[in-house]
């Protein structure tokens, strides 16, 4: 209870500093002058684990500017750190300090009915030439509540498994034809390359979860077992999360997932990237930008990228966290609007989608760069993993719902919970759903 009643506090506390931020937003919009003064817009960013990535996209805002005439024009980029971010983006956005250009989630910040509003609209030239632009997978991604605010920034949010060849073929199997194509198959393969001492203790996990420290980012690396056991985490039309959250299927995916890492995980090796990355770990799941993460830390570590596995009642979704992508969107407050949106339609064209995202080798996003013969997309280790998941119908999506932030960030508790503790399964989703519908009913 008094965890709930804290949480009722600061979802209060987070709507009157809502409605400071967007008090006056729209009267500081302005257009850019002809004028010759140096301007220079600000980009925010919780991407802490890619400065590089974060960088790139202030100067493809660098290039897209001088491109379209603006000499005077530069960007500079920072990264936020993600524990607390959105606080700290409220904080920035209420002190009139805060940026131009900002990355985050339009059912978060959308101007037309997000939780925070302070996010503008593309016009209609920007929107259509992102919507013109960007592969079938994605095109829906910045779209809320029938306008586009932003475009995702990398097209690499869909999970994949990562597999250690090496360990395969230590435990005699084909890092080709033995590649597992069902969530049964990864069970066995992974208890297959789990290592054991002499006395039977893990030296390596044949499968490391990521559990640790709750919130969304354990539910978003989760959700795509739960979508392919079939379950949901709340009804269709968004009114309940019982008997969904808590339904026989969930029940089932989180009992089948707690089995797989008490027999084949040691926690106490932590996180599953570093994990994997040093060896301990032979398979782990996550999103493209991993590869060549994995590649420029630990070129000793021989690995596979593949589709995400279909689950056992024959459900293959494409594997989403479920809250769409992270999108790079125009602030409310910025006092050159006119200038961000030339700038958000140059950014369309498929020469930036290079630009935006070679720097940390993550996946693109637009329909003519994500080709194998694309001599960028082509060559990285995750491209035919991830042309075949955009292939694969689009799983289910809770990015319109406002409230989804707290809602994942709660299922990610509860499965933290689950996975390190001897709580009852059925028991622990039942108390989740009755939280997730008094966030519902707010």
């Amino acid at each position: 209870m008094r965890k709930c009643v804290r949480f009722i506090a600061l979802a209060m506390m987070m709507l009157v500093s809502t409605a400071f931020v967007f008090a006056g937003g729209a009267n500081e919009m302005a257009t850019t002058t002809e004028s010759n003064e140096p301007i220079e817009l600000v980009y925010w960013s919780h991407y802490g684990q890619s400065p590089s990535f974060v960088q790139a996209f202030a100067d493809s805002v660098n290039l897209a500017a001088k491109n379209l005439g603006y000499t005077n024009v530069t960007c500079r980029a920072e990264v936020i750190e993600y524990s607390g971010y959105e606080a700290k983006y409220i904080t920035g956005f209420s002190s009139n300090n805060g940026p131009d250009f900002f990355l985050g989630r339009p059912s978060d910040w959308a101007l037309d009915g997000g939780r925070n509003p302070i996010a503008i609209a593309f016009n209609d030239a920007t929107a259509k030439a992102w919507d013109d632009s960007l592969a079938s997978a994605f095109v829906n991604d910045g779209n809320y509540n029938g306008k586009r605010y932003g475009f995702p920034c990398e097209g690499g949010s869909l999970q994949m498994l990562y597999i250690n060849t090496d360990a395969m073929k230590e435990a005699g199997l084909d890092p080709v034809k033995d590649l597992p194509k069902t969530l049964s198959e990864m069970k066995e393969l992974a208890t297959k390359l789990t290592k054991r001492d002499a006395s039977g203790n893990i030296v390596r996990s044949g499968f490391q979860p990521r559990y640790l420290g709750g919130g969304d980012g354990v539910s978003g690396k989760f959700i795509p077992y739960f979508h392919n056991f079939g379950a949901r985490t709340i009804a269709q039309d968004f009114s309940t999360a019982e008997g969904y959250i808590n339904g026989e299927r969930a029940v089932e995916a989180l009992t089948w997932f707690k089995d797989l890492v008490t027999q084949t995980s040691k926690l106490d090796f932590g996180a599953p990237e570093s994990a994997f990355q040093s060896g301990q770990a032979a398979i782990i799941n996550r999103e493209g930008w991993f590869a060549q993460d994995t590649i420029d830390k630990a070129p000793n570590i021989k690995f596979v990228c593949i589709p995400f596995p279909a689950g056992p009642h024959g459900d293959d979704f494409a594997s989403t966290a479920g809250a769409g992508i992270w999108c790079n969107m125009i602030s409310a407050k910025t006092k050159h609007a006119d200038l961000c949106q030339k700038i958000m339609a140059e950014l369309s064209k498929p020469m930036y989608d290079i630009t935006l995202h070679e720097p940390a080798a993550y996946p693109p996003v637009c329909k003519e760069t994500m080709k194998m013969e694309n001599e960028y997309f082509g060559k990285q280790a995750y491209a035919s993993a991830v042309l075949e998941l955009v292939t694969k119908p689009g799983s289910p999506d809770y990015s319109p719902l406002a409230a989804w932030g707290p809602c994942a960030s709660l299922f990610g508790d509860s499965l933290a919970k689950i996975i390190g503790t001897n709580v009852d399964i059925r028991t622990e989703l039942d108390a989740l759903a009755a939280r997730m519908n008094q966030i519902l009913n707010q």
